[in-house]
């Protein structure tokens, strides 16, 4: 399985809630995916997977999965050099990233690979 880098977000409402705001921000569609038993959303190209779903992972050390219902998965795919499968999911978890955090209306942690936290960040609260 190829590695990922995922964003978890904090978001009050429902997946379908959080769908509207992410294809509005990110400028895509996500389509509805279904395995029979579970549901989730994605965007597909051709180097690039963004998975949006919910998730039950359990706290492990600093990764408070817990805090956050809704993980944003990205994989890259289709490249066969594992410095530029990198390379892409990077820059598009940057690119998502970056986007969610100018809205300054969501707390976000950015994981590698489900094991290391990246980043954090949680929008000023305003008085």
């Amino acid at each position: 399985m190829s590695r990922t880098l995922d964003i978890f977000v904090d978001f009050p409402q429902e997946m379908e809630h959080l769908i509207k705001e992410l294809e509005f921000i990110l400028a895509l569609k996500l389509e509805l995916v279904s395995d029979g038993i579970d549901h989730w959303y994605e965007f597909r190209n051709s180097t690039i997977t963004l998975t949006v779903g919910k998730y039950d992972f359990e706290n492990d050390k600093e990764l408070n999965f817990e805090e956050y219902p809704y993980n944003l998965s990205i994989r890259a795919l289709n490249i066969s050099n594992e410095l530029d499968r990198k390379k892409w999911r990077h820059e598009f978890a940057s690119y998502v990233l970056h986007k969610l955090k100018t809205t300054e209306r969501y707390r976000l942690m950015l994981v590698d690979d489900l094991q290391v936290k990246l980043e954090e960040f949680a929008p000023l609260v305003k008085v």
